[in-house]
């Protein structure tokens, strides 16, 4: 690597750190706006960003051979189907309370 490409690959980090700074101030400001279901929007949007700066940037998947990411696309595919299983359970789950019990005192022997 030459110091050309050094100074290109350093300011490519730079901006991305900026980046991610800057999403992390936004989740943050986000958090306390009343947006009602805005704000779950708007947090996985940004989530979904500061993900895409990760992977594309510090794991190297932009630079990635085929087999490199076929394995992270089966991950995500994988964890996608996780999520979408348990929300499909908590969506179904009939609500069944517990039998409730009269409490009872216990007898005192002296």
């Amino acid at each position: 690597m030459n110091d050309r490409d050094f100074r290109r690959h350093v300011r490519h980090l730079g901006i991305a750190w900026l980046a991610l700074i800057a999403l992390m101030l936004a989740s943050l400001g986000s958090a306390y706006l009343p947006l009602g279901i805005g704000n779950a929007l708007a947090g996985l949007a940004i989530a979904v960003v500061k993900s895409a700066i990760v992977v594309t940037l510090f794991m190297g998947l932009a630079r990635a051979g085929a087999l490199l990411r076929i394995v992270a696309a089966v991950a995500l595919a994988t964890f996608c189907i996780l999520l979408v299983l348990g929300g499909l359970e908590q969506a179904t789950r009939s609500e069944q309370p517990a039998a409730f019990q009269q409490p009872q005192q216990l007898e005192r022997h002296p």
